[in-house]
């Protein structure tokens, strides 16, 4: 089976773009411009790509919140220009539990092969019970 992966981007045409670079590249993706119907079906998710440009990344992080505190919540892979100091606060102080979630950064512009390698060490580092800081 498949490693399936959520891939939250507001514009379809780089979302489309990111599907297609990971299919390619062997994964299931699932494409949706928001996670407020993909919340429930986490549990066969193992990595989340969340633009952070052009969704309403806090919103999106607060449905993930919603999650069990636990490895089996997916990893999640941050694209964007910077990530703020706010968000990044937010995230390592209340937002989602760092024990439970793995984060890892991907600045844009960003070539195909850095996205492959996050997600690659998201999800590993949720194996291993280790989250990446942002």
């Amino acid at each position: 089976m498949r490693e399936q992966v959520v891939v939250v981007e507001a514009d379809v045409a780089l979302g489309a773009v990111l599907t297609e670079v990971l299919r390619h590249n062997g994964y299931g993706v699932r494409f949706v411009r928001t996670l407020i119907r993909e919340v429930k079906h986490m549990e066969s998710v193992s990595a989340v790509i969340l633009d952070i440009d052009t969704t309403s990344a806090e919103r999106e992080l607060a449905w993930l919140s919603l999650l069990e505190p636990s490895c089996d919540s997916p990893p999640i892979v941050l694209l964007g220009v910077q990530v703020p100091e706010d968000m990044a606060q937010h995230l390592r102080s209340h937002s989602i539990p760092p024990q439970s979630k793995n984060f890892v950064w991907v600045q844009k512009p960003f070539r195909n092969e850095e996205l492959l390698a996050a997600v690659r060490q998201a999800q590993e580092g949720c194996v291993s019970g280790q989250a990446t800081r942002i």
